[in-house]
């Protein structure tokens, strides 16, 4: 949708970006973050051709943005900033209306869409489309922003800081509300912020930039289980990922070797191998590792005949997650089966291929200490240096 390749833009002979090359895709909504000076606004603003790189080149849909009308550009692209960037002296309506009628669409089709948009935003058209700025609230004009940018029903969005002179409350609602929109519309947005907060909270993907290049780009989930270097870490909050349980899956905290057994074993057999690894369970899987059932030390000592195979007493009906399955879900799922005494779930991906396994025990330990990924190993390891094997 949106490609920079080797954008550098210089002040004075200094670099500001410096061969920037990245693709941002149709329908994402991409967080520029970084400290102050960063870049982050010069980017966002070479999309809609505010400002001219030095060097470098910028397509949207396979066309250099520099061989197009600078005025046709920018009417298609939808632009946000944190003043608003309302006129004073106009209503609403004109506001939201301007870019439109400067199109010279159909008038009652203009004023419909007006409603419409007054609505996305959650604003009474009745009530608020013919007041004016000055008596609005800075959420509800920042609304009002929000609303303009999407009048001619652009491809592209961009915003540039637009919460960041809200108070707390107004800005979380508003955030919550981009985030709905965003999921509704799908429309390419690109976000300038320096809130690491309001850029997780939002984003598909975000890029970190740092001293005018790009320290990370990646999905929210990567770049928190997996930051490319110690900048990335610190900026992003070594431990960030426990704010934001949702990115913590299953894969990321099972047992990956859990206790296994065939169908075939005796449920002595099976008695002694619970022994040897220390468990009160194992998992009954075929010749290609696909889960069958499971057979409890309860069970198997409650049979009178120990040399019938595991198969004929094994429990086959009975919870098991995706790999994919968050902390969040794995933990109600516990609670609401605690009074069966649900201890472990497997983990299970296509054709119930066992992958590993969740028990009370090892979700007690994942909560109580919070674990970073190792860049070496790319296993999770708690903070104290231990691997995260339970």
């Amino acid at each position: 949708m949106i490609r920079f390749e080797g954008i550098t833009k210089k002040y004075d002979g200094k670099p500001v970006v410096s061969d920037i090359t990245l693709e941002i895709s149709r329908g994402d909504l991409v967080v520029l973050i970084g400290q102050s000076g960063c870049g982050k606004t010069t980017l966002l603003k070479i999309i809609n051709r505010l400002i001219k790189p030095t060097s470098g080149r910028v397509f949207i849909q396979g066309e250099n943005i520099f061989d197009k009308n600078v005025i046709d550009l920018r009417r298609n692209i939808g632009y946000v900033i944190q003043q608003t960037g309302l006129f004073p002296h106009m209503t609403v309506r004109e506001n939201i209306e301007i870019v439109p009628r400067l199109q010279k669409k159909n008038r009652a089709a203009i004023a419909e869409k007006s409603i419409a948009l007054m609505q996305m935003v959650g604003l009474n058209p009745e009530l608020f489309l013919d007041r004016y700025p000055y008596q609005l609230s800075g959420g509800q004009q920042q609304r009002i922003g929000v609303a303009r940018a999407f009048a001619c029903d652009p491809d592209i969005i961009l915003m540039d800081e637009p919460f960041s002179a809200l108070d707390p409350i107004s800005r979380n609602q508003l955030q919550e509300e981009l985030a709905e929109l965003q999921s509704r519309l799908r429309k390419t947005i690109v976000f300038v912020t320096h809130d690491m907060d309001e850029a997780v909270k939002i984003a598909d993907k975000i890029c970190i930039l740092h001293q005018g290049r790009i320290a990370q780009y990646d999905r929210v989930e990567a770049i928190m289980k997996n930051p490319a270097s110690d900048f990335v870490a610190e900026f992003m909050g070594r431990n960030r990922i426990w704010s934001s349980p949702e990115f913590i899956r299953a894969k990321d905290i099972m047992i990956a070797d859990p206790a296994c057994t065939g169908a075939d074993a005796s449920i002595l057999r099976c008695m002694e191998k619970m022994r040897l690894r220390q468990v009160d369970s194992l998992l009954v899987t075929d010749k290609a590792g696909c889960l069958q059932g499971i057979i409890s030390a309860k069970q198997a000592q409650s049979q009178g005949d120990k040399s019938a195979p595991v198969f004929q007493v094994m429990q086959k009906e009975f919870e098991t997650l995706s790999p994919d399955t968050n902390i969040v879900e794995i933990l109600t799922l516990m609670n609401r089966h605690s009074a069966k005494a649900l201890s472990a779930i497997p983990v299970t991906g296509e054709n119930r291929r066992l992958e590993g396994l969740i028990t009370r025990s090892s979700l007690l330990t994942t909560l109580s200490q919070p674990y970073l990924l190792d860049g070496d190993t790319n296993t999770m390891v708690y903070k104290e240096g231990l691997p995260c094997t339970f």
